[in-house]
């Protein structure tokens, strides 16, 4: 976990980012249970979750029409075996 203070701003509002890999599915568990910890914050408070993906140009077609968009610049994988790559991004 990395974690950066940047405060330029005091206007009592927070914005913070939080990373995850997109091939985490408790990201996806941990999303849904914050949400009611999100709702409490109300509007002085804003989250912005951001996905990791990873490239694989060189990849079977196959596997980029699954998996990917761009011809395989945005690719993810799933160890749940019911969603695609492309059904996660």
């Amino acid at each position: 976990m990395t974690a950066s203070f940047n405060i330029w701003n005091f206007n009592n509002n927070v914005n913070y980012d939080v990373w995850f890999s997109s091939t985490n599915e408790e990201a996806l568990d941990f999303l849904e249970d914050f949400e009611e910890i999100d709702k409490r914050f109300g509007t002085s408070v804003t989250m912005t979750p951001r996905y990791v993906f990873w490239e694989c140009q060189n990849c079977e077609e196959k596997f980029k029409l699954a998996n990917c968009y761009g011809n395989g610049r945005y690719c993810a994988t799933s160890t749940n075996s019911h969603l695609t790559g492309q059904e996660i991004i």
